[in-house]
């Protein structure tokens, strides 16, 4: 049966703000609330997870039976007498006759039941404590207090009384305030401050958030986040979602780099705006130029105005700042009372209070503004001045062609230094900058390379559509650059090869005559690499034609992955050797993101990934998320392959999940084709169905026959896992006609186990014999030793009873055989019951009880139930698990928790973002759930998903009947 155990556990609100230890405070006064009550105040700034703990809390005790009552505070009430109170006791009304008739009253007065002036708070809070204790005595509470900072004084007042004396009761109070505000400082219980997460929390929550996310972007998110959880979850996707005619340029104040923006998006933007627009005009003006990186004090031009003194920190404004008059001072002493920003005494500089205090005064601040204080930074700045550059851009509106010129200058410099990502944002500033369209096109274009080469392929797809509106009605020039960048990135995003078949070819004869080497490999290497994946995945002829007549021009990587997939039985067989030497080479070099897809894709050739784990490793942290989703697709191939099946189906849905967030359809479907071979092996019928029917329309349409080809292979595996040879036979018949291996198909050596096995079964032995010679002939067998072993266990499979066990012996012999498991325990199972149709029973026992146990790691029931069956046929004991054998087919994926809920709210007809408002999750994410409950639940659109989740709760009702 096909369970959730391959992937990592659902991650609670909490865990996914980075919250465990808080959580962990928590958690024993949940458990205990029914012998005893306490009560706990969540302090921190925004977006530092006290709205995820609340959330985790109120999901803990509703698995505990636990009644909760939740308030959240909004500005708009904050002056309205008893408004949040309101909220909290509203659902208890109904039992309010059991109160004495004067609690009662007043109760009924403070929540406007009764049209009477409203009572005093401390009579109010004495009725309200009356109220909860009744209610907790029949069912114990949680009360959840969120948002108190606007909670309305008299009900603040109320929560501070019930929670002084909550210990007494089975009830457990637990608020939540910022540090600032109204009443931040009034306590309901035992305060838990909610720091921002040391480097080690926030960058193992980042990981979980965003696990393709590229080292250099990990890096300017955890310095811009400063461990504000919210911040870990949304920069990422913000900065994605960028428009390129919205990039501005900074300079790193560490590095004095020029980079791209890192923009909040309006969540982010509005986490300090309250404070930020309470200061006065002048106060933010001074902040502002202190976060464009300009002087840091009031008043001064430079730091050198300020005398620094021996203190940590300024005790009054005008010891810090001695030489700016009383109004500025007055100003700043302002600024410091907000707690937004201070000066530290010994630098001068400016310290903001957090990151996000930096770059929420550049949200806030109108555009007009933003290029005011650009241009008032710049000229204080040197005329060469990076920053004064930055600035200038940054103030521009019209264009300006002296400075686009520096700007494209600039990026091509971070591109040479390994930072295209960023120098694709500065270039399409450039091109923003330029006033002639054919010019601005070409910048256009070569920003757009760049964030592909960076791994930012939706940004290279906008700048690509700016190019085409700018160059029309005729391509963008430099038409080879174009070229490349749309096939590299129609091919990532959409799977599509039509842009490489069409353009990819002539780019190369383009580039074939440069003399300048290092502008012809720039064009040529990855042009080349493009046409070796597009040509294995299609066979076209375009492809492999182009591919001949320029791979001699090559890199040794780009000829040796060509090599590789080119047509392996011929080419092949001298890679793995090969391979093994150029990954030495590459084991203490530098990072190159095309080499790594070179070498793993030729790894992938000849089954010899896991060969050469630790490359893999080291190149997957310092990648773009584009060489590190390939190197987990890698990897989910090869775990399948070595059977690590729980791993590879964690891989996965994580991995599919991940592409649909990108939006990067091609990874995307590989994924779910990686996830197809799990549920194929496991004989998980209905689970492979759901997956072809979205794969096979996509692959089709593409003529992307590797995908289509080895769907029919995975069809035909499942089958015969069932005991159904003959659907099994057809589908084989399809992929390969019997005794003529198709030259070139990728991923032959795959099914001929399959072939073998249906064609016996079905009364072919001879076409299986037949094919198989010519297979050997073909020289298949010489290219690894997964493929050796694979053609000899096959042919011991085809051979005759009286003529196997010779072949059955060459197959264990074979170097290695025990590294592909699956393969092997059907070798055992095909051998053990030859030996029990030959009365060899002590034998056939050996073989089919090591059979069972592999089958039973992998959790592959049907070939499971079938070693069992012939262990009893054997006379041996059969295994308590054999009831696996029950049809894996008809038993649906139990869902989580959390994809029961969305799968529910789906039926019911909500969008994603109704769904997300409802259970306070981003649109995406619960697209990304989706993903991974459609093929669980046997559908493909939400139109089944009502049928599905009945017959699924009818399934596990006949499941625990069987079970019982």
């Amino acid at each position: 049966m096909e369970t959730e155990s391959g992937a990592r556990p659902a991650r609670s609100a909490a865990d996914r703000a980075g919250r465990g230890p808080e959580r962990e405070l928590l958690a024993p006064a949940l458990d205990a609330v029914c012998a005893t009550g306490a009560a706990f105040l969540l302090r921190g700034d925004p977006g530092m997870g006290k709205t995820a703990l609340l959330d985790w809390a109120e999901e803990r005790a509703g698995r505990s039976g636990l009644r909760v009552l939740r308030m959240a505070g909004a500005e708009a009430e904050s002056a309205l007498p008893f408004a949040a109170l309101h909220q909290v006791l509203w659902p208890l009304l109904d039992t309010a006759h059991s109160l004495p008739d004067g609690q009662r009253h007043l109760l009924e007065a403070a929540l406007g039941v009764r049209a009477e002036a409203a009572p005093a708070v401390e009579e109010v809070a004495g009725a309200a404590l009356a109220m909860l204790a009744r209610a907790a005595a029949r069912r114990p509470i949680v009360l959840l207090l969120d948002g108190l900072q606007w909670a309305d004084p008299s009900s603040a007042s109320v929560f501070r009384f019930i929670g002084s004396r909550a210990a007494g009761l089975p009830l457990v109070v637990i608020g939540a305030t910022r540090h600032e505000g109204r009443h931040a400082a009034r306590e309901v219980g035992r305060p838990i401050d909610l720091e921002p997460l040391d480097d080690a929390r926030a960058g193992d929550l980042l990981r979980g958030l965003h696990p393709h996310l590229a080292a250099w972007a990990r890096r300017r998110v955890l310095r811009a986040a400063g461990g504000n959880p919210l911040a870990l979850r949304e920069l990422p996707a913000e900065w994605e979602r960028a428009a390129p005619d919205r990039l501005a340029v900074h300079v790193d104040p560490e590095t004095g780099e020029l980079l791209g923006e890192l923009p909040l998006g309006e969540r982010l933007g509005r986490l300090y705006e309250d404070r930020l627009r309470a200061l006065p005009e002048d106060a933010r003006h001074i902040l502002l130029r202190a976060a464009l990186g300009g002087p840091a004090t009031p008043g001064a031009a430079t730091p050198e105005n300020i005398t620094p003194t021996e203190t940590d920190g300024p005790s009054t404004a005008d010891d810090a700042h001695p030489s700016i008059g009383a109004q500025a001072a007055d100003t700043w002493r302002r600024i410091e009372d907000s707690g937004l920003a201070r000066v530290d005494p010994r630098t001068g500089r400016v310290r903001f209070h957090h990151p996000l205090v930096h770059a929420g005064l550049v949200h806030t601040a109108s555009s007009a503004e933003r290029r005011a204080a650009h241009r008032d930074l710049a000229e204080a700045l040197p005329p060469h001045s990076p920053q004064r550059l930055a600035h200038l851009a940054a103030a521009a509106i019209g264009p300006d062609d002296g400075l686009a010129a520096l700007l494209h200058a600039a990026a091509q410099t971070m591109a040479e230094r390994g930072g295209e990502a960023e120098g694709a944002s500065v270039m399409a500033r450039a091109a923003g900058l330029t006033a002639d369209p054919e010019a601005r096109a070409a910048r256009l274009v070569a920003a757009a390379a760049l964030a592909a080469r960076g791994g930012r392929l939706t940004f290279a797809d906008r700048l690509l559509a700016e190019a085409e509106n700018e160059a029309r009605p005729g391509p963008p020039r430099p038409a080879a650059l174009y070229a490349l960048a749309v096939a590299y990135v129609r091919l990532h995003l959409d799977g599509d090869p039509t842009p490489a078949l069409q353009g990819l070819p002539a780019v190369l004869d383009a580039a074939a005559p440069f003399r300048d080497a290092a502008q012809r490999a720039a064009l040529l290497e990855p042009a080349l690499f493009v046409l070796v994946i597009v040509a294995s995945h299609t066979g076209d002829d375009r492809a492999r034609a182009a591919l001949d007549r320029h791979v001699g021009q090559a890199s040794e990587l780009t000829a040796l992955c060509h090599q590789a997939w080119a047509d392996p039985p011929r080419t092949a067989r001298e890679v793995p050797a090969r391979l093994r030497a150029a990954v030495a080479a590459q084991a203490d070099g530098p990072a190159d993101p095309l080499a790594a897809r070179l070498l793993l894709w030729t790894a992938m050739a000849v089954d010899a990934v896991a060969d050469h784990a630790e490359l893999w490793d080291r190149l997957s942290s310092r990648s773009t998320y584009v060489t590190q989703a390939f190197i987990e697709l890698a990897r989910t191939h090869d775990h399948f392959l070595h059977g690590r099946w729980d791993e590879a189906l964690a891989l996965a849905r994580r991995g599919a999940a991940a592409s649909a967030a990108h939006g990067y359809g091609y990874n995307e479907m590989m994924f779910l084709l990686h996830h197809g071979q799990v549920l194929a092996g496991r004989g998980d019928t209905a689970g492979l169905e759901a997956i072809t029917r979205l794969l096979a329309p996509w692959a089709a349409d593409r003529h992307l026959r590797l995908v289509t080809g080895r769907l029919l292979g995975l069809r035909a595996l499942c089958a015969l896992g069932q005991g159904r040879a003959g659907e099994a036979w057809h589908h084989i018949r399809s992929l390969t006609p019997p005794g003529a291996p198709p030259p070139r198909l990728p991923w032959i050596q795959l099914t001929l186990l399959d072939f073998a096995q249906a064609a016996v079964e079905t009364g072919h032995r001879d076409e299986a014999r037949a094919h198989l010679h010519a297979v050997r002939e073909a020289g298949i067998a010489a290219v690894s030793p997964h493929h050796a072993f694979l053609v000899a266990a096959a042919e011991a499979l085809a051979a005759a009873d009286d003529a196997a066990e010779e072949r059955y012996t060459a197959a264990y012999a074979l170097p290695g055989a025990e590294q592909w498991p699956f393969e092997l325990a059907r070798l055992h199972l095909a051998h053990g019951a030859c030996l029990r149709r030959r009365s060899r029973r002590r034998e056939a026992a050996a073989r089919l009880t090591a059979a069972h146990a592999v089958f039973e790691r992998l959790r592959a029931a049907p070939w499971a139930g079938q070693a069992a069956r012939e262990l009893a046929a054997a006379g041996g004991p059969v295994p308590e698990a054999a009831r696996a054998e029950r049809p894996v087919g008809a038993v649906r994926h139990p869902l989580s928790a959390q994809e029961s809920r969305i799968a529910e709210l789906a039926a019911e007809g909500l969008t994603n973002r109704e769904i997300g408002v409802r259970l306070r999750l981003s649109p995406r994410t619960v697209g990304a759930h989706l993903y991974k409950i459609f093929p669980k639940l046997g559908i493909t659109t939400r139109g089944g998903m009502a049928r599905a989740l009945r017959e699924a709760a009818t399934d596990d009702d006949h499941r625990r009947a069987f079970d019982t």
